[in-house]
């Protein structure tokens, strides 16, 4: 970690944070809190997944080989799509390929991103 401080540590600083530019809450119950709980906390999951799936999705092997007929790919561009989580729906940019053999369109990325 960069900063030395611990995981636990900058967390409470962003909860600090939060917390300040929300100002105060009058009438805010424990059910309340507890839903805003919840809700953060599948932000900063949703977040997690998107920057984590991003890292995955880029280490893509140079000459990637159809799954197929083992041939060579060519790059054919990006492709988005949303992958379902526990957590709601994470936004994931891939590379496209394409076997010029077989003709198949395929994501050297799967294998990384567990699809």
């Amino acid at each position: 970690m960069a900063s030395g401080k611990s995981m636990q540590e900058r967390i409470r600083e962003l909860v600090a944070e939060v917390l300040a530019e929300e100002g105060e809450c009058p009438g805010q119950n424990i059910n309340d809190i507890e839903d805003a709980m919840v809700r953060i906390g599948d932000q900063v999951a949703r977040e997690f997944g998107v920057q984590a799936l991003a890292r995955h999705t880029q280490q893509v092997p140079e000459h990637p080989s159809c799954p197929d007929c083992g041939h060579a790919g060519e790059h054919a561009g990006p492709h988005r799509r949303e992958l379902i989580t526990s957590r709601g729906q994470v936004p994931v940019t891939e590379a496209k390929y394409r076997c010029p053999k077989c003709r198949r369109h395929f994501f050297p990325s799967d294998c990384h991103a567990g699809t």
